[in-house]
């Protein structure tokens, strides 16, 4: 009996003639036993209704409506839920709506996790247009990315792994969920379940790319040349004007907070950050290093990080200087009464 894989089909009003060909190169797709929850995050009646219709002859489509808008990160979560009440299923899928998989995406992925003895294999993607032309053969060398250069470490530091490239086995969804809380989205589903796949065990890439990957202007998350090279990081920050804030320290700061959290879960993994790498405090020059080092290529973001932390700490010295100010000046005005 051939293994049976879960499909975590994510829509919000899409675009129909987008969504019309992702459902069908789903539907192409060599290895047949699958089943796709398609979950809807609270389109729009007339968008539900032309979902509805575009999978309606095909029974491995289970359609999931909701009346409350979570938005994509807890869209995915909400997926991963319907598939822990499937037992029979041994590895899962992320689908965006308006990408094209190649035929063979889930046949090589399943042979590559398995082969490898994986957690979680993901591959390159094609670029393309609105229009379906291909805008760049290889997402990964467009960004400059070397996932074979993952550790736990670095991938803190950046998300190589593309969510709708990725397969993994069913046996992380208890470590998986349920997702940490964010109330504004800071990071996206594929970089908390590669996290977690990278912690337990091994994470397997394939250099062949097997979808196609939209870009268009509705796009949720999109793609930067030489992304998180210090070159790229310092023309970005002059392009927004110099701006200066902690965002991306905060970001990463929860991140790895949220992991740490969910790690001491589990007493049997090993907890390769000390305090200061945890908290990207001195701690992440050490981590631009090795980025460095290695080829890793995210020194930039590592930085920008750092920044964001010395912004963060001087803001507290900042605000508890006012205090004891505040306090004093009180202190003087009761006396002079």
């Amino acid at each position: 009996m051939t293994e049976k894989i879960a499909i975590v089909l994510a829509t919000y009003n899409p675009n129909l003639e987008y969504f019309q060909k992702q459902i069908q190169s789903i539907k192409n797709q060599s290895w047949q036993n699958w089943i796709c929850h398609l979950v809807d995050d609270c389109s729009k009646p007339e968008y539900q209704a032309e979902i509805q219709n575009i999978i309606r002859n095909d029974g491995r489509f289970i359609c999931h409506f909701h009346e409350q808008n979570l938005q994509h990160y807890h869209n995915f979560e909400r997926g991963l839920q319907y598939c822990t009440q499937d037992p029979t299923i041994t590895a899962i899928a992320f689908a965006d709506q308006d990408d094209v998989w190649t035929v063979d995406k889930l046949t090589i992925s399943l042979e590559k996790l398995r082969s490898q003895q994986a957690l979680l294999v993901h591959s390159d993607l094609q670029l393309i247009d609105g229009e379906d032309k291909i805008i760049n053969a290889s997402a990964w060398d467009f960004e400059g990315r070397k996932p074979e250069k993952v550790t736990p470490e670095l991938l803190l530091l950046r998300n190589v792994v593309t969510g709708c490239s990725l397969l993994f086995c069913s046996s992380l969804l208890p470590h998986i969920l349920p997702f940490p809380p964010q109330t504004t989205i800071g990071w996206h589903h594929d970089w908390w379940v590669a996290l977690i796949a990278a912690q337990r065990g091994n994470i397997a890439h394939i250099r062949q790319p097997l979808l196609y990957y939209r870009l268009h202007g509705a796009n949720t998350v999109g793609l930067m040349t030489d992304y998180g090279k210090l070159y790229r990081e310092l023309i970005v920050w002059c392009q927004k004007k110099f701006p200066i804030t902690n965002n991306s320290y905060l970001i990463h700061s929860h991140l790895s907070q949220a992991f740490q959290a969910r790690e001491q879960l589990d007493t049997n993994w090993f907890n390769p950050f000390d305090e200061q790498r945890l908290d990207f405090g001195v701690g992440i020059i050490n981590l631009c290093y090795k980025s460095m080092k290695v080829g890793y290529g995210s020194e930039g973001i590592g930085l920008r990080i750092w920044f964001g932390k010395v912004l963060f700490d001087l803001n507290r010295v900042r605000q508890r200087l006012s205090q004891i100010l505040n306090k004093f000046s009180v202190k003087q005005q009761n006396i002079s009464k």
